[in-house]
């Protein structure tokens, strides 16, 4: 069972985005050469503060990365991301849907030193807009200190980011691994998985400025775990005919709890099968104008409301 758990703990570890560092540093399950996670949610009808508007949110977040071999780290990586939402509401204050897709491929340039290079599109006229298209590059060094500890610094550019995305920005962070833990503290990201108890597992992850997610896990046998966790989405988009210096920033903090079932050998061997079914409450759901963090102007607040959600996981 532990070992079983300390494998559910790699492939299920809270990810936020994988077209950026990560695709280099966060390390593959043995034999492993793709790894996916889908979080599409559904909410209650909410009103739309101050308004008499009302909107349902459906928000779908769907991160991968692979790796052009099973047993070798120092090879090409394939990342993506798409984030996608919908709010049915007549609001004039509220976008139709706000959309999100950035792909990323990392090059070994030696054993220790990866290039990350990229692009996307953000906005809420998906494609329409041609300055909704930004880059993606980041240059990540992971020196291996010992046997459990790395040293990674990076330079950044994310044209997308909530803190200064013009300006490439210095990343440091130290992490350390063992048989059931993993443990990474730096900027712009931490993370902590590890066991607590050979059946619960805490798997933690910040990044700057405003994301968060906090996982507890409890395997109840082999194929059935209880969880609970809080997130706190935050995310900037581009507007169709805007100036690029006003952007539209959108915060959603929830709590859930859920069941999920866990296959290793779903459809074929050697393929890992993870789904989750939760219910949950989403609140602080705030929208923003600004250009980055330092000057955000609050636009509109959405009531409180439960929401059902699944997370589905593979691993390939």
């Amino acid at each position: 069972m532990r070992n079983f758990i300390a494998i559910i703990i790699l492939t299920g570890a809270t990810c936020f985005a994988q077209t950026d560092s990560r695709l280099v540093i966060d390390s593959f399950p043995e034999k492993s050469w793709g790894l996916t996670i889908d979080r599409p949610i559904y909410q209650a009808q909410s009103d739309v503060q101050g308004t008499n508007n009302t909107a349902q949110v459906f928000w779908w977040d769907s991160i991968g990365r692979f790796r052009l071999s099973t047993n070798a780290d120092d090879v090409l990586h394939l990342g993506y991301r798409y984030v996608t939402m919908n709010f049915d509401t007549d609001s004039p204050l509220l976008p139709d849907h706000l959309d999100e897709l950035s792909m990323a491929a990392a090059f070994p340039l030696r054993n220790d030193l990866f290039l990350v290079v990229g692009a996307g599109y953000s906005g809420n006229n998906p494609f329409a807009d041609s300055q909704g298209v930004f880059g993606l590059a980041h240059l990540i060094s992971q020196k291996k200190l010992n046997d459990t500890d790395d040293l990674i610094l990076s330079l950044d550019f994310d044209g997308i980011s909530a803190f200064l995305p013009d300006i490439p920005l210095p990343g440091v962070a130290w992490v350390h691994r063992d048989q059931d833990n993993r443990i990474q503290l730096g900027f712009p990201r931490s993370e902590l998985t590890g066991l607590l108890t050979d059946n619960l597992s805490l798997d933690a992850a910040y990044a700057f400025p405003y994301t968060a997610d906090v996982t507890l896990d409890y395997a109840i046998s082999r194929h059935w775990h209880l969880y609970s966790s809080f997130s706190n989405f935050f995310n900037a988009f581009r507007e169709d005919e805007q100036l690029l210096t006003h952007r539209l920033f959108y915060q959603m903090s929830r709590v859930e709890a859920g069941i999920r079932f866990v296959e290793p050998d779903f459809v074929l061997k050697g393929a890992y099968f993870d789904m989750g079914l939760a219910v949950g409450y989403a609140f602080e759901q705030h929208f923003y104008d600004g250009f980055d963090i330092r000057d955000l102007h609050s636009r509109v607040d959405l009531q409180d409301v439960p929401y059902v959600g699944l997370t589905i996981r593979g691993r390939f």
